[in-house]
């Protein structure tokens, strides 16, 4: 059999030279953790054997690794062992147990963050749109409003409660929703308890004012992002695909702008989207309006005016009852009780929110949402790099939440 040339022989010391200074490292600190804990339980003789072993283990490591005699370090680190063994064998850990202790604390350090601190949460609806997309990936602050007993609603202590504009991510607090009972879902605080609120005309009053509002612009309400891709046998046109995307093509088009326009006409109604802001929190939300060419609320689940003069069982829950005469004595005013919040989804006509399902409880709010760690549209492997990273809270430019004029309902 041939001799390892000079590179192979390069290669095996320096991969020996790894293994004996990751084997040694690691009897250097078990031998010292052994020696405080326990050197006084063991014959000292035996313990200053040892310590003449580690003593000799550090002079043959402390050279370079190009000038280190391997033939002493092994003989070194075979000495220590052996010592170890005769003198602390019964409270030495291999090196399989303390592996299963390093990870076990990884685990249960990842576990602590995510019931008290972080927790990852998806976007499940396009009930926020456009501040936030289907398939968006967030990280939520869990600390902010107070540690909580996991799979309790106790709460320990908090440092404050929810405030009007935020984005908070909840657990469903009603059984009466198959749907959603038991879920997390994700909503923007609008009022908070003492608040008397009111939604005219698609905009929101607080205490008997309008809060800031200016129109962006109209079109798309981009809720039909995920039927519009590139098509599969020409790349350079756009197929608009039925269901969920991934029914037969419907149509291709010179570019998904053109798609898009084409699924407002379909859907009989386009969105516009205005700037609003309070208490220095600036967003963007969206409703559905009637336009020139007829396009109008089709199929839109919310009403420009809250809230109603009257309950429907098949438009809203039970818990929304509430908002109605006579039980919301204050009407056509709602104010929020003590405890409680109202929410409500960016995509005002597109959201089951708490005009639905009632007000949310302060004791189920989970966190504040904090930024995007990962986004796309239609395919996993595709991110979406001008989203990720994005902090989905936002501070008001100077004078956009002073008193404007009431935004046009629509032509």
């Amino acid at each position: 059999m041939a001799a390892p040339s000079a590179a192979e022989s390069a290669r095996i010391r320096k991969r020996r030279v790894a293994e004996l200074e990751e084997f040694s490292s690691w009897l250097l600190r078990e031998s010292k953790r052994l020696l405080r804990k326990h050197g006084a339980k063991v014959d000292p003789a035996l313990v200053a054997a040892v310590e003449r072993q580690r003593a000799a283990l550090e002079r043959v490591s402390a050279p370079l690794a190009a000038d280190r005699d391997l033939a002493a370090v092994e003989e070194a680190v075979d000495a220590l062992d052996r010592g170890l063994s005769a003198s602390f064998a019964r409270y030495r850990k291999s090196p399989t147990r303390e592996y299963i202790e390093a990870v076990g604390g990884a685990v249960l350090l990842a576990l602590l963050i995510r019931a008290f601190v972080f927790e990852a949460f998806k976007i499940p609806t396009g009930s926020m749109i456009p501040t936030l997309h289907v398939h968006d990936h967030l990280f939520v602050n869990k600390f902010l409003y107070g540690l909580k007993i996991p799979f309790t609603r106790v709460r320990l202590f908090g440092f404050r409660t929810p405030t009007r504009g935020e984005i908070v991510v909840f657990e469903y607090p009603y059984d009466d929703d198959a749907d959603s009972a038991g879920k997390d879902l994700i909503k923007r605080v609008v009022a908070v308890a003492g608040d008397r609120v009111r939604l005219r005309d698609n905009r929101l009053e607080i205490q008997g004012s309008p809060i800031g509002q200016r129109v962006l612009g109209e079109g798309d309400c981009g809720e039909a992002v995920e039927n519009v891709r590139a098509c599969a046998d020409d790349p350079q046109r756009t197929c608009l695909h039925s269901g969920d995307g991934d029914g037969p093509v419907l149509a291709t088009f010179a570019s998904p702008a053109e798609a898009l326009a084409k699924v407002a006409e379909l859907e009989g109604y386009a969105c516009r989207q205005v700037r609003e802001c309070v208490d220095g929190q600036a967003w963007t939300a969206q409703y559905r309006f009637s336009d020139a060419a007829g396009r109008g609320f089709v199929g839109a689940v919310n009403d420009a005016n809250w809230p109603p003069s009257g309950f429907d069982g098949l438009r809203f829950g039970p818990n929304a009852r509430r908002y109605v005469p006579p039980e919301n004595e204050s009407w056509p005013d709602f104010i929020v009780p003590d405890g409680h919040l109202l929410v409500m989804g960016d995509n005002r006509d597109n959201s089951k929110d708490g005009r639905f399902f009632g007000l949310v409880p302060t004791e189920v709010v989970k966190g504040k949402a904090g930024f995007i760690w990962y986004a796309y549209e239609r395919d996993f492997w595709n991110p979406n790099w001008r989203r990720i990273g994005q902090v989905v809270h936002e501070d008001a430019e100077p004078g956009e939440c002073q008193p404007q004029p009431e935004a046009q309902a629509g032509p």
